[in-house]
């Protein structure tokens, strides 16, 4: 990572900081959406190897003020078996973001957040109840994610509403899972040598602007009690995956 100190010290924050803000107000929102809004966009200043971390890092502090009464709402056994899941995704995840080149892994984030952005517009039909099999296999396909992209939320999400859980219920129940596999997956980076010191600069740097972007999101979330978060995350993230996707191949060829 010494390569990168010189990013720390500080390309574009200023338009770090922004992303960051307005991904964090989705997040306190709906309960999800910053990393992969925020990894989306700062793909396009950061290259992912710095990026990833310093936004998992920001995501998991993020969440703490979102915790206690998810802790009292989301269901417990959806995250359990997503967990299970996740714990065999994550290595995964992390093998490409360590293996795979700076430009192809900019691409394949962007490819897969649009991807599943489309998937959340189409808005898929609802099935009768949670299949535990299909669930952990949506927590293989999260904790890889998360690991090499910080976007394990969105496969969570498209799997979520095709199921009839209230919104509420969903928002908590991705808030706990999230935190959990943010954690989980800090852990394994730090002790495959790509998180360390040089990254400290950033995430204190990004600290305020996530904090207040949430506390605005969780206060408009009280205040609205929505329906559903399709409109609020959904324009964001098919913008960004699209200016990604669209720089990365400019970049590639």
């Amino acid at each position: 990572m010494a390569e990168l100190t010189s990013l720390t010290s500080i390309d574009h924050l200023e338009w770090a900081a922004l992303l960051v803000a307005l991904a964090a107000l989705v997040r306190g929102y709906t309960g999800f959406g910053f990393a992969a809004i925020a990894i989306t966009g700062l793909n396009l200043i950061w290259p992912p190897q710095l990026s990833v971390p310093v936004i998992l890092l920001l995501d998991l502090i993020g969440t703490a003020g979102l915790l206690k009464p998810a802790l009292r709402q989301a269901d417990k056994g959806l995250c359990l078996r997503l967990g299970q899941g996740a714990l065999l995704g994550i290595p995964l995840g992390l093998t490409v973001l360590i293996q795979v080149p700076e430009t192809w892994l900019k691409l394949i984030i962007s490819a897969g957040v649009l991807l599943m952005t489309l998937l959340l517009i189409r808005r898929p039909a609802v099935t009768p109840r949670e299949y535990p099999l299909l669930t952990r296999l949506v927590g293989i396909l999260s904790g890889a994610f998360t690991a090499a992209a910080s976007v394990g939320g969105l496969p969570v999400v498209c799997y979520l509403l095709t199921t009839p859980m209230k919104p509420a219920l969903q928002r908590a129940s991705m808030v706990l899972f999230l935190a959990a596999t943010d954690l989980l997956a800090l852990l394994m980076l730090y002790l495959n040598d790509v998180f360390d010191a040089s990254l400290i600069g950033p995430v204190l740097i990004l600290l305020l602007p996530t904090l207040v972007g949430v506390q605005l999101g969780q206060w408009a979330f009280h205040r609205l009690r929505p329906t559903s978060f399709h409109p609020v995350a959904l324009p964001v993230l098919a913008l960004l995956s699209v200016s990604g996707l669209g720089m990365g191949l400019y970049t590639a060829f």
